[in-house]
């Protein structure tokens, strides 16, 4: 798949999106065929098979919402379905999320990832430092361990990165010298900062490049780990549900590969535009027009570095950085969502929302999924007491209030939301 879309990176702009637009057609008349959900809601629109040939049936198509993946997973399954694996999202905007998606969307993924590291000098295998999350379970934690060695990869744990470790990751980085980096940008800025205040040169580590993917990259950690690294920094967007979205080239413009997927930006109600997406390779659960909760800035022009996928603008809706506990500690703002991966997968939870009043107390809230019931409960705080280290009062609400335009945050602090 890598070779595929190495060679038509070189296409034409046109020719690229005359393979979208027949791609968008052959998916749609797959699910309309195969999905139940799909085939009733657009038949309520008036949609039918011949329709779907039409450019112009995109826009009339409803857009995929979160709480529809959750409660009607099943009839959003192909009856055609090739195989494929569970991508589960633990839900970091506070609603966890499984999808199970064909081995070629995977594919298109990883691919996709590759391609956007080439463009930067870097190979598939190189030695490079991982600042990710670290597992809960022992069983996910060998196979996070398989993983990183046939990645050939030495991971941080972004969930215990502190001063200490940072320095720590920094020798072993100078004895076991690696290529570049990746993960979340908050975790980067965490280990550049660290390494800057105890007066270790960022620069030895001869890093190529720090590539960022699953938070909102802000210009100042963008800054802090170009200017303590002295490497380019490469971001990336997507999503579990649907994979990457959007990869930025040396130029620091944001390329769509279209060869995998539509990204559309839609006016949402506050004003900003919302981001759709569509996998167009996912054909065992299909994901069309799925309203991920994220915003988008006005697409900026041509891009100079010359490759003809398209850009878009960048992403502003994600959540990521620091969240302070009630005994004064910091830890990463996704560690609290690891917790939820399984629950997701289970769908004993819909959303959540950490609550944190000034007394010190934390309330857990959430909404209850299908699978819900009270001996939920007490495993839930049991899980999120070994986790964080914190004692939670678990609560199931009917639903939550957003504010603002940006997503649903998963650790408020009460007056933020008009409590306490």
């Amino acid at each position: 798949m890598l070779a595929d879309l190495e060679h038509s990176e070189r296409w034409s702009r046109d020719r690229l999106l005359e393979q979208q637009r027949a791609r968008q057609t052959a998916l749609l008349r797959h699910a309309f065929a195969t999905v139940p959900h799909y085939r009733e809601t657009w038949s309520a629109v008036g949609l039918d098979d011949a329709a779907l040939a039409d450019p112009a049936a995109w826009t009339r198509i409803p857009p995929l919402e979160k709480r529809m993946l959750q409660e009607q997973a099943d009839r959003l399954l192909s009856s055609r379905a090739p195989a494929g694996f569970v991508s589960a999202t633990s839900g970091s905007a506070g609603t966890p999320v499984s999808v199970i998606r064909s081995h070629r969307s995977w594919a298109h993924h990883h691919a996709n990832i590759f391609r956007g590291w080439r463009w930067f000098g870097l190979a598939v295998g190189e030695p490079h430092a991982y600042f990710w999350g670290r597992a809960l379970d022992e069983a996910a934690r060998r196979k996070a361990s398989w993983r990183d060695r046939l990645f050939n990869r030495e991971r941080c744990s972004a969930f215990t990165l502190d001063d200490a470790r940072a320095r720590e990751f920094y020798a072993l980085a100078r004895r076991r010298p690696m290529r570049f980096a990746y993960g979340y940008p908050s975790a980067l800025a965490a280990f550049a900062g660290a390494i800057a205040g105890a007066g270790l040169d960022g620069r030895a580590l001869g890093w190529r490049a720090a590539v960022t993917t699953a938070e909102v990259l802000h210009d100042h950690q963008r800054e802090r780990i170009a200017s303590v690294l002295g490497c380019a920094v490469a971001d990336s967007y997507g999503c579990a549900e649907v994979g990457v979205a959007a990869l930025e080239c040396p130029e620091g413009s944001y390329h769509v590969p279209v060869e995998s997927v539509v990204v559309e930006h839609v006016p949402g109600e506050s004003g900003a535009h919302e981001v759709l997406l569509t996998d167009l390779h996912n054909y065992s659960q299909p994901v069309i027009r799925y309203r991920v909760g994220d915003t988008i800035d006005p697409a900026p022009g041509p891009c100079g570095c010359g490759r003809p996928l398209p850009v878009v603008g960048r992403v502003q809706g994600r959540a990521g950085g620091i969240v302070t506990l009630p005994d004064g500690r910091r830890i990463n703002a996704n560690l609290p969502s690891y917790v939820f991966k399984h629950h997701g997968r289970e769908g004993t939870v819909r959303e959540y929302q950490f609550v944190h009043f000034a007394g010190g107390r934390v309330e857990l809230r959430i909404t209850a999924g299908p699978a819900w019931n009270d001996a939920v409960r007490p495993r839930l705080a049991a899980e999120v007491r070994e986790a964080l280290g914190v004692d939670v009062d678990v609560r199931v609400v009917p639903r939550f209030e957003r504010r603002g335009v940006g997503k649903h945050k998963d650790w408020v602090r009460a007056e933020e939301i008009g409590e306490g």
